[in-house]
Formats: structure tokens, C-alpha cells, sequence
């Protein structure tokens, strides 16, 4: 490692070593999936991918629903590319559980409770709450984690 000539510290390397490349991978991954989501609601806010098959369903609550649901998963994307911050994971992996739980919850009401897209959605929920969960649980690769490794 070199030495920082501002400070006197180490640099950590540029590539953050294997670790580093392999946590990046996983966001990178997440950050696609959150993606997919956020376009996925997307459709079904703009009531081209249909939820439910009451034709007089309230239109204007799914495109809210879709366009809130969305911007939330395409802040999530933006988030999992920008930063590797534990918090930011720990509340991502919380809004998960909220919206499986949610969408568990809400089923009875609907008609039909279970759909493709909803059902589709979960699945891909529930493998970015895993991504989210580890990149929580494991070592990040900010700076201040690796400058108390080195000095404490």
C-alpha cells in the first residue's frame, strides 16, 4: 500500500481487493433487481400489466401505487450503485419484508389474491432481501471500516 502524502495513511488499493470486488458484485446485482422491480411496477402503474381482474378496479390507486412502489425501488437501484453504507441495507432489507408481508397481507382482498406478476415480484424481493441481508451483515468496504481495521 502507499502512503496518502495529505495524511500519512495508507490508501487502501484502488480495486478494494477481492472483497471489495465481490461485495460490488453483489450490489451491482441487487441494484438490477431493485431495477427490475421498479420497472415492473412501472407496468402495472400504467395498467399495462393487469394485478387483478375486477374491471372496475380503481385505476388511479394502482397508478399511484405503481408510480410510489417504483420511484422506491428506482432510489433503491441508484442507492445499491452509489453507496456501500450498512444502514442504507439494513432499511432496504426492512422495506422488503414490508412489502412481502404487505402483499401477503393484502391478498385476501383481492381478486385474484395470488397473480403472475405479484407472485414474480416476491420472488425477486426476496433474493434482493438476501443480497441486502448479506451486504448488512458483512464487512463494507467504506473507508471508515477499513481505517479502524487498520488502526484499532
Amino acid at each position: 500500500m502507499r502512503a496518502n502524502l495529505h495524511v500519512g495513511w495508507p490508501q487502501r488499493p484502488a480495486d478494494g481487493g477481492a472483497t471489495g470486488r465481490a461485495r460490488r458484485r453483489v450490489r451491482q446485482a441487487a441494484g438490477v433487481l431493485a431495477l427490475a422491480n421498479a420497472l415492473v411496477y412501472g407496468l402495472i402503474g400504467a395498467g399495462i400489466a393487469r394485478v387483478t381482474s375486477d374491471a372496475q378496479g380503481d385505476t388511479s390507486f394502482l397508478w399511484v401505487f405503481g408510480l410510489t412502489a417504483g420511484t422506491a425501488f428506482l432510489l433503491g437501484a441508484i442507492l445499491l450503485w452509489a453507496f456501500d453504507r450498512r444502514l442504507l441495507w439494513w432499511l432496504g432489507a426492512a422495506f422488503q419484508v414490508f412489502a412481502i408481508v404487505a402483499y401477503v397481507g393484502v391478498a385476501p382482498q383481492r381478486v385474484p389474491p395470488f397473480e403472475a406478476w405479484g407472485l414474480s415480484l416476491k420472488v425477486a424481493q426476496g433474493v434482493l432481501l438476501v443480497a441486502l441481508l448479506h451486504l448488512a451483515l458483512t464487512q463494507g468496504a467504506s473507508w471508515r471500516a477499513s481505517r479502524r481495521a487498520r488502526v484499532g
